[in-house]
This record gives structure tokens, sequence and C-alpha cells, in this order.
């Protein structure tokens, strides 16, 4: 999968959690319009506000961020950076994607794998289902058999 259609995933799942708290808003829209029908009915008054702090956007605050401010980019085997842009200022948050399957090629003796990497091994493809330097195999705990080797071929000869 590529990086940008990772990112596409990630920005369409954020919007979709969205969708419920958008549904939520737009009926207290609805009940806010009806209060609002009310004749008003004056309440004592309220005290000033505190000034914003200095180098802040004033006694305002700062704007909030929007869809418009947020990238996000695939940045290695399984991390996922949202970056959030207001002017000059940029945040970049850093997700890491756990499990996540990723091909690691040949199995290395001696390397640590992750939960989620795909090795072969003895011609079978085994996934890693816990932190483990250990070899795949029969017995091996940190693995499980993804696609077992198949048979050898004939050798064609007639």
């Amino acid at each position: 999968m590529s990086p940008e259609a990772l990112a596409e995933i990630v920005v369409t799942t954020i919007k979709a959690a969205l969708a419920p708290v958008r549904a939520d808003l737009a009926r207290l829209e609805g009940a806010l319009s009806a209060l609002e029908a009310r004749p008003l009915v004056p309440g004592p008054p309220g005290r000033d506000g505190r000034d914003g702090a200095p180098g802040t956007h004033g006694a305002d605050g700062a704007d909030g961020l929007g869809f418009d401010q947020l990238s996000a980019t695939y940045a290695g085997d399984r991390t996922l950076a949202l970056t959030f842009t207001n002017g000059t200022a940029a945040k970049t948050i850093p997700i890491v994607l756990t499990g996540l399957p990723v091909w690691q090629g040949t199995y290395v003796a001696n390397a640590t794998y992750e939960p989620g990497d795909l090795v072969n091994w003895g011609g079978s493809t085994w996934i890693c289902k816990a932190c483990t330097p250990g070899k795949p195999g029969e017995g091996a705990t940190g693995w499980q058999l993804m696609v077992k080797r198949g048979r050898d071929g004939r050798d064609g000869k007639t």
C-alpha cells in the first residue's frame, strides 16, 4: 500500500469518526434555534474576561485548527505522521501502527522481529506474533505459519 493511500485512509477514517459528532451538532443547532425564538430575559451582567497572554493572538485567543491544516504522511515501516500547521507553527504527532504487516524478506538469525513482521523461512511465510529474535518453525512461540511451502514439482521430463 502506498504512503499516500494509507494517509488517505487515515484522513477518511477520522472524518467518518467525526460524522456522528457533526450529526449531534446539527440536532443541537435545531434545539438552540427553538430556544432563540423565546423572548429574551436579561440576566445579571457578567465579569469581564481576562486579557490574553503576551505573545498570543490577544484577548480573543488562538483560532482552532481544521482539516485544511492537517496532513498525513507515512513516515517509515509502521509510523504515520499527522502534522497540524497553523502559519509558521507546526506540530507533528507520530502514530505507530502496531501489528501492521511489513515484509522483512528472508529470516536473518539474531535479528529482532516485531509483531506483524513477515519473513520467509524454509520456503514458508511466517508472521511474527510477539517480539522475538527466535527462528520461525514448528514450536516457535513468537511466530505463526502464514503460508506453508508447497510440495516440490516434478522434474518436467516426459
